[in-house]
């Protein structure tokens, strides 16, 4: 869920054309509620865009720029560029028809600005490097995706979250990391930035949920009942446990940016509905991230609402394949059928894997299956990390497209998830 425009991808599975305006039509305070789902979805009619002027019952709403429009400072004058498709949170209403950012010192017009149809999270648990950038003036600020999101006329210093290291620095604005190129960057110098960092990471390996409470029971040890979720999750709550998005794991793994003492990643695969039945709304009230491993040859052909919802609230989407998930290969492994399919065939199938969680980057192997042959399909397909189900605890310097996790078994106890961690 980071700060970022949102891709147009899949003229067959156009997810957002879809579902945000059929779906998504919010607002968050003044007595709104977040949308449930429609009994129906219907492809949007083209509406024109709609603007307010008066902001003052809207304060922490998201906003959407729909066209290149200007960023102004305290004095109301001109201070750079928020470009089309950008998203922003508003925190007051500054009068005049300004409307202030939050955890900013930018403004606004809002007759400029419509309400955002999402309400997705600016957060990030990367903690602050030694390092201070200056930016020069018109510096741009960037998603991770290369997506330009504003430009500021000014210089400005920043506190470096992701270090450079032949990539774009990345800086934190409203809370969320974003990027400046290094053409952009005048100066740096250090300044140390108290901190206790992890120097390795346990991810949680999860399948499947069920409830007690209706009278279901455990089929084998990929089953978690809900309640014991909610005690391992109080748990890591209690013990001071930050959970981390994909992103962050992988410029810690990178060497790029360092995440806080106890960190863990927690990972859920398959995307069986007891996801959302049960797991998500327990992730919803601890305000814990997780990351959902999808198999998109198994879903509908666009994206479902539950997913979309998990989605906004925090629950990164990440590929398991997308026809993949099914044997093919005797003898080897677990005979899954990326360790001898043709080599077009699985890189193709691995893109339309990440196209449908729009815009994945992280894989994890069907049945844990990995060999060489199959590294290479997810390497040439534009994969970052990827995971395996062999047991153990990630760290620096380990092969990033062959990580292990820590299966977490139903009914094994507190004690044993909570040394699974490593503690």
């Amino acid at each position: 869920m980071s700060w970022t425009r949102t891709s147009v991808k899949r003229s067959k599975q156009n997810t957002i054309g879809r579902f945000l305006g059929a779906i998504l039509g919010i607002c968050l305070l003044c007595g709104c509620s977040k949308p449930q789902e429609p009994a129906d979805i219907q492809e949007p009619q083209e509406e024109p865009v709609s603007v307010r002027e008066d902001w003052s019952c809207f304060n922490g709403v998201k906003v959407q720029a729909p066209q290149e429009i200007s960023l102004y400072d305290a004095q109301h004058k001109e201070a750079g560029r928020l470009y089309a498709g950008s998203y922003v949170d508003i925190e007051q209403d500054a009068g005049n028809g300004y409307v202030k950012l939050r955890d900013e010192d930018y403004y606004v017009r809002g007759s400029e600005v419509q309400e955002a149809q999402r309400w997705f999270d600016h957060r990030t648990s990367l903690l602050p490097s030694d390092e201070i950038i200056r930016a020069g003036k018109d510096h741009v600020l960037y998603d991770r995706r290369g997506n330009a999101l504003l430009q500021i006329k000014e210089p400005h210093d920043y506190r470096v979250y992701v270090r450079a290291e032949g990539e774009r620095w990345g800086v934190l604005f409203q809370n969320c990391v974003c990027f400046i190129d290094p053409s952009d960057v005048t100066e740096s110098w250090s300044e140390p930035a108290a901190r206790q960092e992890a120097d390795r990471i346990p991810v949680l390996m999860y399948h499947f949920f069920y409830s007690e409470e209706k009278g279901e029971t455990r089929i084998d040890g990929n089953y978690v009942e809900q309640n014991e979720l909610r005690s391992q999750l109080q748990w890591l709550k209690d013990n001071g446990w930050t959970t981390l998005t994909m992103e962050e794991v992988l410029y810690f793994m990178q060497g790029r940016a360092s995440v806080p003492q106890n960190s863990v990643a927690i990972t859920i695969d398959d995307g069986d509905p007891s996801v959302h039945e049960y797991a998500f709304p327990l992730f919803v009230e601890y305000g814990m991230r997780a990351t959902l491993f999808i198999i998109g040859g198994w879903g509908e052909p666009t994206m479902s609402w539950d997913l979309w919802e998990m989605r906004e609230a925090g629950l990164e989407l990440q590929s398991h394949g997308f026809l993949t998930h099914q044997g093919g290969c005797p003898g080897m492994g677990h005979g899954g059928r990326i360790l001898c399919m043709d080599y077009n065939e699985g890189v193709q199938d691995t893109i339309m894997s990440f196209d449908y969680v729009d815009g994945g980057f992280v894989y994890c192997y069907p049945f844990g299956d990995v060999n060489e042959h199959a590294k290479q399909i997810l390497r040439d397909a534009g994969a970052l990390m990827a995971f395996t189900t062999e047991p153990g605890i990630i760290y620096r310097g380990m092969d990033l497209l062959e990580l292990p996790r820590v299966r977490v078994i139903g009914g094994n106890g507190l004690a044993t998830f909570a040394g699974s961690l490593g503690n």
